[in-house]
């Protein structure tokens, strides 16, 4: 068997990257297909004007966390996960959270659905819902140790004194993080600038 070298692995991620970066490109550039295979599978949402859905998510949850215990591991931030232009967005950071003691983050509600739109993200269930407007987010970020096959996203808003979020299955996980990017480049009307960055990122990969 032979031994996988360290060019071997260099190149195998960075094929990794590209694929992943053409995948973005392609939502990107194609948001109405997007927009439209959404809507065809599911999505009971009434939706506001100019609002498009890009993802829902059943079996989801909303979690809210506690004062004190934890600390957060700063990032990039949330529309630097593909390399875009974050000039613009300088309150809404990227982080992996670590919660320290169980009872500093609460599931308050479970068994929903998660939609993720150009506007907002809303969680649903038979008796209760609420809803993260990205006009009012002062920061996004995401958990990858919420619990064994759970991540968690966390969206602060203005006008809710406590930061609160949604936790999906870890297979999603790449899958909410990429829907969320489009959609605060859609939201904020940085769309354009987001394609031009990707493909510079991807030139960069391709020379190196």
């Amino acid at each position: 068997m032979s031994e996988t070298t360290d060019r071997d692995r260099v190149l195998v991620a960075s094929s990794s990257e590209m694929a992943h970066i053409d995948e973005l490109l392609y939502m990107a550039r194609h948001l109405d297909r997007i927009y439209q295979q959404v809507e065809d599978v599911a999505f009971d949402v009434d939706l506001k004007a100019d609002e498009h859905p890009l993802l829902f998510l059943q079996g989801s949850g909303v979690v809210e966390l506690r004062a004190g215990g934890g600390t957060a591991r700063t990032g990039s931030q949330v529309l630097n996960l593909r390399g875009a232009d974050t000039s613009s967005y300088p309150d809404r950071t990227h982080h992996d959270l670590f919660v320290s003691e169980p009872n500093m983050r609460k599931i308050i509600q479970s068994d929903g659905v998660t939609f993720i739109t150009t506007r907002r993200v809303l969680y649903s269930s038979p008796n209760w819902s609420r809803s993260w407007e990205y006009a009012k987010a002062t920061e996004i970020f995401h958990s990858d140790s919420f619990g064994e096959g759970w991540r968690a996203s966390y969206i602060g808003v203005s006008n809710r004194a406590r930061t609160s979020g949604f936790i999906y299955r870890s297979g999603f996980a790449r899958t909410v993080r990429d829907r969320l990017v489009l959609a605060l480049a859609v939201a904020d009307g940085t769309i354009e600038d987001m394609i031009l960055a990707l493909k510079a990122e991807r030139s960069e990969l391709e020379r190196s």
